[in-house]
């Protein structure tokens, strides 16, 4: 099962991955203040829970996401440890963006204040501009695995 969980705690995560268009600013932190984010999990093991639980409910839809956190106490321990993965691994990521907004904003509002966040555009405009990049940003992102964003 398939869920996308917007989450809005990171105030410059669109800088990365955001599909938001936001007006302009003066620099990208203020352009992106009240960006979000939309992450895909994947939820292992909750098949069958959802089929005897929340019946007729569509298979990747956040209802029926909603549907078994209701059934928490009922719920399978197979769906209940692909829960916790998910949570898991939507935390890393939550944790890259992270580090790599505080590793390469001044590198971002430098070169790349006139590119419109979303798409993967602002990591493609830091990799245009690796030479002249602070070694922490570009290490950061080869890190987190967000450089290959900016390959695409």
């Amino acid at each position: 099962m398939k869920i996308s969980r917007t989450v809005s705690t990171l105030i410059l995560a669109a800088l990365l991955i955001s599909g938001v268009t936001i007006a302009s600013a003066a620099t990208l932190a203020e352009k992106l203040s009240s960006g979000t984010i939309t992450m895909n999990i994947t939820v292992n093991g909750c098949k069958d829970d959802a089929q005897s639980l929340c019946p007729g409910l569509s298979h990747n839809s956040r209802k029926l996401f909603m549907c078994l956190a209701a059934y928490e106490d009922s719920l399978s321990t197979n769906c209940k440890l692909g829960i916790a993965e998910a949570a898991m691994t939507l935390e890393k990521g939550m944790m890259a963006i992270d580090y790599s907004i505080r590793a390469c904003q001044l590198d971002a509002d430098a070169y790349c204040l006139d590119v419109e966040p979303g798409d993967g555009r602002i990591v493609k405009c830091l990799r245009k501009n690796e030479p002249v990049l602070a070694e922490q940003c570009v290490s950061a992102l080869k890190e987190t695995g967000l450089w290959k964003l900016g390959a695409e």
